[in-house]
């Protein structure tokens, strides 16, 4: 039997080489996602009961929201212009 040339050998070590990194790719992928899971807020075990909110208080008492005095336009300073003279 003959002994495999070093070309064989090279392909088996890059094919050897490609199956270690693509495992090691599915398992940090794995690892990240746990981690990510663990710590998401939204995985709590602990159950609240939804809160509800109640308005109690007449139409007086409720707030309002003002636009302010509703003015759109221009200022009225003029900009001062400066030249720079030469």
């Amino acid at each position: 039997m003959e002994a495999p040339t070093r070309i064989e050998t090279a392909r088996r070590q890059l094919r050897v080489a490609r199956y270690s990194l693509g495992a090691a790719a599915v398992a940090g992928f794995a690892v990240f996602a746990l981690v990510a899971r663990a710590a998401h807020p939204g995985t709590s075990t602990t159950t609240q009961a939804p809160s509800t909110a109640t308005y109690e208080g007449d139409s007086q008492s409720a707030p309002t929201f003002d636009f302010g005095n509703g003015s759109i336009g221009p200022s009225n300073s003029v900009p001062s212009v400066q030249s720079g003279g030469s």
